[in-house]
Parts: structure tokens; C-alpha cells; sequence
């Protein structure tokens, strides 16, 4: 594998991981987070990609995605 496609393997895993976190919303889009904060990290990736706000919202990216991988 070179480089890129290492790149590429990490971003979709990365993309799962927060699939993952995000499938568990609220109805009013509020992600919630388990309390031993393991998946800070993620959240925070999760932001940083416009998957959810700032305040802690699904956003319409982060729709889209739960809608392409059907979670």
C-alpha cells in the first residue's frame, strides 16, 4: 500500500467512527456522548469534519452521511 491509499483507508475508517457516534442522536439532531468520555477524540473530529456544530448538532453533513452509510 503507498501512501495515499493509507490516507484514504484511515478516512473512511475515520468516517465510521463517526457514523458511529453521531447515529446516536437526539430527535432535535443533540449528539450525546457516553460518560467516560472515550470518544472525545471522535466528537471532536467530528466538528472539526462539519459533521456537528459547534454546539453539538448534526448538521447536514452529518445527516448525509448516516443516509450514505444507511445508519
Amino acid at each position: 500500500m503507498d501512501k495515499l491509499s493509507i490516507k484514504a483507508c484511515d478516512s473512511v475508517s475515520s468516517e465510521i467512527d463517526i457514523a458511529r457516534l453521531i447515529g446516536r442522536h437526539y430527535g432535535d439532531g443533540g449528539i450525546y456522548l457516553s460518560q467516560d468520555g472515550h470518544e472525545q477524540e471522535t466528537f471532536s473530529r467530528a466538528i472539526s469534519g462539519g459533521f456537528v456544530s459547534s454546539e453539538g448538532f448534526l448538521t447536514r453533513k452529518g445527516r448525509e452521511l448516516l443516509a450514505q452509510l444507511n445508519l
